[in-house]
This record gives structure tokens, sequence and C-alpha cells, in this order.
């Protein structure tokens, strides 16, 4: 690459054609919402950028428990989520998940092969893909998925968990309870 080039801004050089690594057609009919869990920031926001260029509107989190804050608060079609995260682990956000939710792993399957992860929660489990993937590949997948979702009125929804959970999450730092209900909760669990 010649020295004029490298120090044009990235808009004046001529963009790679689409179909050399990602076709955009590929992507959802409308705009589907997908949460990207990963903790690995260069991961997480370079299989964002593929999934926003395909057509997807995406959310991020960095850590499982954000992830289900996120999912609770939020309208949410899919989650593309990797299964070794810090505070709260893929298996962990799996578990707290209704079984109408539909989730893509993305993972490099470290302490889990896709057979042991399709046992242990298949009706979630949409597709699992082993890290690195290609960008049509993911695109592809995952625009199935939000099909699949949208198809059968699914949605990744948290399950209610009991207050005293909640209140044992928050103080592990894994929840968000308001000061109000905090204090309820705890004079709760002190009257017994």
């Amino acid at each position: 690459m010649d020295a004029t080039r490298r120090l044009q801004p990235p808009d004046a050089i001529a963009p790679r054609t689409t179909a050399s690594w990602v076709d955009p057609a590929a992507g959802p009919k409308g705009a589907a919402t997908v949460l990207v869990v990963d903790d690995e920031e260069s991961v997480r926001e370079s299989t964002a950028a593929i999934l926003r260029y395909a057509g997807f509107d995406v959310l991020e989190a960095g850590d499982g428990a954000m992830a289900t804050w996120m999912l609770a608060s939020q309208n949410i079609d899919m989650l593309l989520l990797d299964l070794q995260l810090r505070l709260l682990d893929g298996p962990a956000v799996l578990e707290s998940l209704e079984a109408s939710s539909t989730v893509v792993i993305f993972s490099a399957f470290g302490f889990f092969e896709e057979p042991e992860i399709r046992k242990a929660f298949g009706p979630l489990v949409f597709d699992c893909l082993r890290k690195p993937v290609p960008a049509a590949r993911l695109v592809e997948v995952v625009a199935a998925a939000a099909a699949h979702a949208r198809d059968e009125g699914h949605q990744p929804r948290v399950k209610p968990i009991a207050p005293s959970m909640a209140l044992r999450l928050a103080m592990a730092g894994l929840a968000r309870l308001t000061p109000q209900t905090e204090r309820q909760e705890w004079a709760r669990v002190q009257d017994g």
C-alpha cells in the first residue's frame, strides 16, 4: 500500500466489495434486535459491526450479569452468547432464560462441546458456532435464528426470580435493586 493511501481517512479508501466477506441480503428481512454477549471487547465489537452491516439492530454486553439485566429490561429478538464470561458465565445465563428463548452459542467451547450444550440446554440453543466464525456464516446463522424467533414468537426472557434470590444476587453485584426494594427485602430477610 502506498503512503498516500495509508494517510487518507477510511472513507477515502475504496471499500471492499460486500460479496467478498458478507452479503447484506443474507441479513434480516425486518430489523431484528440481537444481543451480542462476549467479554472479549475486540471480538464483541467486530461481531456487532458485522451484524450491524448486515442490517441487524445490535446491543452489546461484556458479561453475563449485564446480559441478563439487558434481557430483562429490553426487547431483544435473539441472543448471541459466549460461554466463558465474567461475573455470570454463559451456562448461568442460559439457566436464567425461559424455555421460549432463541440463543446462538458463539464460543471457543473450551469446557463444553456441542453435544453437551445441546443436551443441557437443547430447547434454547438454535445453533452453535465455534470461534472464529466466517462473517458470512455468522450472518447466515443469526438471520436464520432471528427468523425462527420471529416465526415462533420467541424472545429471550429472563425467568422471574424470587426476591430473596434477587437480594443475594444484588449483594454479589450481579443484579441491581432499587434502594427501596433492597431495604424492604433486607427487612423481610431479617424478620425471618
